[in-house]
C-alpha cells in the first residue's frame, strides 16, 4: 500500500465531533459527521461475496456439485479476513492495541481455522453463519464503545454480512433439497 493511498483512507476515516463513545439506545445521541466510504472500497467488499453467491446459485442449480466445500472454505477464509480487519483497526489506535483488541482479532482466525479441514459441510456452513453474525455483533458493541471500526466500515459490514448469511442460507436450502 502506498504513502497516498493512506493518506486517502485517513482523509475518509468519519471525523467524530465528540470522542466519546457512541450512546446508547435511549441515551442523549453524539453528533458524527459520516465521510463516505469510497466507491473502490464498497465496490472491492461486494466483490468479496460474489463467489459465496455463485456457490448458493450453483448449489441451486446442482446441489452435488460439492460446491458446499467450497463455500465452507471461503467462508472460513472471510472470517480470517474480518478477523484481519480487526488487527487492522487495533493497531491503528494512537495509544496502540489493547490485549482485548489484539484477542479479538486472533480469534475469528482460531474459529476458522477447523473449518479448513474436512468436515460435513453443512454443519460447518452453519458455523460459518453463526461465526459471522458473532462478529458483528460484537463490532457493533465495539464501535458504540469507541473501540470498533470506522463508522462508514459498519455501513457496508451489515448489508455484508446479511448479504453473506442470504448467500449461505440459499446454499443450505438447496443442498437439503437436492
Amino acid at each position: 500500500m502506498a504513502y497516498a493511498d493512506i493518506l486517502e483512507l485517513h482523509r475518509r476515516q468519519p471525523r467524530r465531533v465528540n470522542p466519546a463513545p457512541l450512546p446508547r439506545a435511549g441515551e442523549g445521541s453524539e453528533r458524527v459527521a459520516v465521510t463516505p466510504m469510497t466507491g473502490a472500497a464498497s465496490l472491492l467488499a461486494y466483490l468479496g461475496a460474489a463467489p459465496l453467491l455463485a456457490g448458493a446459485l450453483t448449489m441451486i442449480s446442482n446441489p452435488a456439485s460439492g460446491v458446499d466445500r467450497f463455500l465452507v472454505l471461503y467462508g472460513a477464509a472471510l472470517l480470517i479476513f474480518f478477523g484481519g480487519v480487526r488487527w487492522g483497526v487495533a493497531v491503528m489506535k494512537p495509544k496502540g492495541p489493547t490485549m482485548r483488541a489484539l484477542l479479538g482479532a486472533v480469534l475469528p482466525m482460531l474459529a476458522a481455522l477447523p473449518l479448513l479441514v474436512a468436515g460435513e459441510p453443512t454443519a460447518n456452513i452453519m458455523i460459518v453463519m453463526g461465526l459471522m453474525i458473532l462478529l458483528l455483533v460484537d463490532d457493533l458493541r465495539a464501535t458504540r464503545r469507541g473501540d470498533g471500526a470506522p463508522l462508514w466500515y459498519l455501513g457496508v459490514r451489515i448489508p455484508l454480512t446479511v448479504l453473506i448469511e442470504v448467500a449461505l442460507l440459499v446454499a443450505l436450502a438447496a443442498g437439503m433439497r437436492g
